[in-house]
């Protein structure tokens, strides 16, 4: 039942974190904003995660994680509803970012749960069959979101939450047990701060490159100095015991590698649920509901991939498998270039299982590589810098994506005209990245991950 809960609260956070692209074009209509600028509703609540997650360890460990885990599924539903009832722009991204901080307090923790109930020996098994489930939220998230913005309203993608949020709240207080409460240093507030500022203003100034609101200058200024931020924090935790980031932990390469292939190539996956909603309702024409039903087979694909997982990198083992497999993905995301007006529903369709097979391979041999030299101690330190890191990518994911559009808008037509033409071009630039990712693959050596898979 342990993992039943886990993978329920995954999956309700995995699907608002896509359930809002199918329903942008709307949200956009209803709010009156354009489409492209809504992408800062999907970014608050990543960049909330991804702020969030270094500290949910400690509070973890400080305050039992079987309380922690319910008071994040609490907030997490509450927000839901905040969202919902949004009146513009200003208040959802609010909400959002207060739903990311449920989030963020969550997901980690219902990692470790998992690794500290069913110990290293298990986690492959266990952790490949609740990520599968939680996998499966962000690929039905548009799907969902889309059906509902078509017989109901934008709002309802958000209330869903409810009844989903309740029923994992019961059964975490029934079947969860009260963890043991471990002594904690102090929290360290001020790494806590520049980590968290260097985030937001790194993730902002990104996004703000593609607004014609913003001074490109300003945008750049921000992004230096969240990077002069990154670097005194870096400073700052090297004198310190416990820092919030246990940075120290990127000198095992397995652990680096599986950190560095996650942020390059997320920043390729990150933007694809974006892009694809868009491109087929405000590019070509077509419904929510419909948009969102042609993204169901990556789901398809993902319950396929999963099974084949572990066996296929038996075979070929991490290094390998992670080389092939990532040029497979730079191609699956290339091939979205091709859908236009013409293309038949059937290979839309197609397209995207290949896309989810892919996907949900890649990222399950990233993930479990990480824990492969990690000694148990490290395993709250590691799983906070996982998942900050993977929100981070997936965040500016969405946020390079959407300056691309505006980068080839301007180049194409002199202002930001949302065409097939557009998309496509943004399509090609975010799967170099993915391909990039493959030169990081290369660090690994032929036995790397072997102990995890044997």
């Amino acid at each position: 039942m342990i993992p039943f809960i886990i993978a329920l609260s995954f999956f309700m956070e995995g699907v608002d974190s896509t359930i809002i692209n199918t329903a942008i074009p709307a949200m956009a209509r209803s709010l009156a904003e354009d489409p492209v600028d809504l992408k800062v509703a999907l970014i608050s609540y990543l960049l909330s995660l991804a702020i969030f997650i270094p500290i949910s360890g400690w509070i973890a460990d400080k305050y039992g994680s079987k309380k922690v885990f319910i008071s994040a599924l609490c907030l997490f539903t509450l927000s839901s509803i905040w969202c919902g009832f949004a009146h513009d722009l200003n208040e959802l991204v609010i909400a959002r970012f207060v739903q990311g901080f449920g989030g963020a307090l969550g997901l980690p923790v219902g990692r470790l749960i998992l690794i500290r109930t069913f110990g290293r020996e298990n986690l492959i098994s266990t952790m490949n069959r609740v990520v599968t489930v939680g996998t499966l939220g962000p690929m039905l998230g548009p799907v969902i979101g889309g059906f509902l913005t078509t017989h109901f309203s934008w709002h309802w993608i958000f209330w869903v939450n409810i009844p989903v949020g309740l029923l994992a709240i019961g059964l975490a207080y029934f079947w969860l047990e009260d963890g043991e409460l471990h002594a904690v240093p102090p929290l360290d507030k001020l790494g806590f701060i520049l980590f968290g500022a260097a985030l937001s203003g790194f993730t902002f100034g990104l996004a703000a490159l593609s607004e014609t609101t913003v001074n490109s200058s300003i945008a750049f200024s921000i992004i230096l100095f969240s990077v002069i931020l990154l670097i005194a924090y870096m400073m700052h935790s090297r004198r310190l015991l416990h820092p919030i980031v246990k940075t120290d932990l990127l000198s095992l390469r397995t652990f680096r590698v599986s950190v560095l292939g996650n942020l390059v190539s997320r920043l390729g996956f990150g933007g694809v649920p974006f892009l694809v909603p868009l491109l087929l309702q405000v590019g070509l024409g077509y419904p929510p509901e419909l948009s969102g039903m042609l993204l169901a087979p990556i789901a398809i694909g993902v319950l396929i991939g999963k099974p084949l997982f572990l066996p296929i990198l038996r075979i070929f083992g991490y290094k390998r498998f992670l080389i092939t497999n990532t040029i497979f993905a730079g191609l699956s995301i290339w091939v979205f270039t091709s859908i236009d007006a013409d293309t038949p529903i059937y290979v839309i369709a197609f397209l995207t299982w290949v896309y989810g097979f892919i996907l949900t391979l890649q990222y399950s041999s990233m993930n479990s590589l990480a824990y492969a030299e990690i000694l148990p101690e490290d395993l709250s330190a590691a799983t906070s810098i996982m998942s900050t890191l993977q929100q981070l990518a997936q965040s500016c994911g969405v946020a390079s994506s959407a300056l691309f559009i505006r980068l080839f808008a301007l180049i194409f037509y002199g202002n930001v005209v949302l065409t097939p033409t557009i998309f496509h071009c943004t399509f090609f630039a975010i799967g170099v990245f993915t391909l990039l990712s493959t030169f990081v693959f290369l660090q690994l050596k032929p036995e790397d991950g072997q102990q995890l898979i044997f």
